[in-house]
């Protein structure tokens, strides 16, 4: 009995001791898989997409996010912990084009350098839809680029007729051999274009620092036009807004305010003798600047609000009438014949853009630019449009052809001294600001550009948004009855038009937005 005793005493505490190891083993072993997995979450995901990124480098103090798209064919994965560094690639070397020197993926600044000595060919198609004159200027640029990269091989073939719906037709067709990878216009067809999915973000495919970088070489409202909705769309390499016009050897000194330029209207104002005060185009984007002095506006980008009735907007057609329009010849207030007019010396005055310089500097050489001038306290604001250069869809189905029109965007808009020859050759309103400075410091030499950058300063960028296509066509019925109204019944009816016309429009738009919202 003793001995069961003893034997279940000993059996007890052996048995105790064996609890108490396999405890102490359990501890540890949890003790050291939850070492591995409660500091550290990580979430893996694959995803395949059809373009190679520009790979970068991001610290960041807070969860990363991811900022570039995997590459074609092959899937990606993608980590994401709760450490303050993620790698998703190479380092950043600085590639200098002209003056600028710009950060960029170090995969990236490898296939520069191996275009640079024609290591690498590949071929990228680039349209424009410009007059001859530009696109003689257009073409040396792009022979420049050529020379500086024989690895890559630049199609310009001109003018592109109907460019936007045909850049559209090709990405949408996938025709990767004949549709643009490149192209530029002015900016307001961005909001379209990227709604749409035909042109690629920039910011999609190269990281933060580059962007920064490219940043901080233009004007703040022409980089400004390139962007949507966050995304950064379109580099600039050019402007435009109008401006006053005036013939030196009618006009010795330029209007400084509206009281000033009325005045001189009037001496030259004598239709008998078919002379005129001022000519001028008229249509919804030219008459601009009378709208905006006054505070109206069509529609505002921001809020997607129409204010093609406001009082600012009534207030500034009125003005139009009874103080621009009255010096005009009203026969035919379009394009060819309102320029025709200055040229021929039949007005002091032409409201027009840098477009029509080289053809009036033909005629009259002796030419000077200026912002319309200001109505009292009341600043007129013109449109401006930005040229911006697009990339493709088309572009991101080949690694090569996507870094090809990256870097010839890149290039085109950046390059100090092809952006001089178009100044200097092609009447182009520069808006990089090395060029800017360089202008403002050599005034004599550019005195016609230097008056446009000033307009360009005090304009307002055409809207964006697709909605904007929805605006012009009301307003442009509306200008058209109440100039007939001027035409046939006289100033007082036209004016007591302006009121009717502009809320027609107005329900017009409004209508065609709900439609399609």
């Amino acid at each position: 009995m003793r001995a069961l005793k003893a034997l279940s005493k000993t059996a007890a505490v052996a048995i105790i001791i064996a609890i108490i190891i396999a405890g102490l083993a359990i501890y540890f072993i949890a003790a050291q898989h939850g070492a591995t997995t409660t500091t550290t979450t990580t979430t893996t995901t694959t995803t395949t997409t059809t373009t190679a990124p520009l790979q970068t480098t991001t610290t960041t103090t807070t969860p990363p996010q991811t900022t570039t798209t995997p590459p074609a064919t092959s899937p990606t994965t993608t980590t994401t912990t709760k450490t303050t560094t993620t790698t998703t690639g190479a380092q950043l070397e600085v590639l200098q084009i002209g003056t600028s020197k710009i950060h960029v993926p170090r995969d990236f600044y490898n296939f520069v350098q191996q275009v640079r000595e024609g290591k690498i060919k590949v071929t990228i198609n680039f349209w424009t839809s410009m007059m001859p004159f530009e696109v003689k200027g257009i073409q040396h640029v792009v022979e420049e680029f050529m020379k500086e990269y024989p690895g890559i091989t630049v199609k310009y073939t001109g003018t592109v007729q109907n460019m936007e719906q045909a850049v559209i037709a090709g990405v949408m067709a996938g025709d990767t051999k004949n549709t643009a990878d490149v192209f530029t216009w002015a900016h307001d067809w961005t909001g379209e274009l990227a709604e749409g999915g035909y042109i690629i973000p920039l910011d999609k495919y190269l990281p933060p620092q580059t962007i920064s970088d490219l940043q901080s070489q233009f004007l703040a409202a022409a980089f400004s036009a390139g962007v949507y909705k966050l995304h950064v769309y379109g580099l600039p390499w050019a402007g435009e807004a109008i401006a006053l016009v005036y013939n030196k050897n009618m006009v010795k000194n330029p209007p400084t305010t509206f009281d000033e330029m009325k005045a001189i209207m009037e001496k030259y104002y004598n239709p008998q003798n078919k002379t005129y005060g001022l000519a001028y185009q008229i249509d919804p984007y030219f008459v601009y600047p009378f709208v905006t002095a006054f505070g109206g506006f069509y529609y505002d980008d921001q809020t997607g609000k129409v204010g093609v009735n406001s009082t600012g907007t009534i207030e500034g057609i009125k003005f139009l009438l009874q103080n621009v329009i009255r010096y005009e010849y009203t026969g035919d207030l379009g394009h060819e014949t309102q320029l025709k007019i200055f040229l021929e010396g039949k007005a002091p005055f032409i409201i027009t853009g840098p477009w029509d310089i080289p053809a009036i500097k033909q005629k009259i050489p002796n030419i000077g630019v200026v912002p319309i001038p200001k109505i009292g306290d009341k600043v007129p604001h013109p449109f401006s449009g930005i040229k911006l250069l697009w990339i493709t869809k088309i572009a991101t189905t080949n690694k090569y052809r996507l870094y090809a029109s990256l870097l010839f965007v890149m290039w085109f808009s950046l390059n100090d001294d092809t952006l001089k020859y178009l100044v200097d050759e092609s009447g182009f309103i520069p808006v990089k600001i090395t060029l800017v400075k360089y202008i403002e410091s050599h005034l004599n030499d550019y005195p016609i550009v230097s008056g446009f950058i000033k307009a360009i300063a005090y304009s307002i960028p055409m809207p964006k948004s697709p909605n904007m296509a929805k605006v012009w066509g009301p307003v442009a019925n509306a200008l058209n009855a109440i100039l007939t109204t001027y035409s046939e019944k006289g100033l007082n009816a036209a004016l007591n038009m302006v009121p009717q016309a502009l809320n027609e429009a107005q329900k017009e738009i409004l209508k065609a937005l709900q439609k399609s919202s």
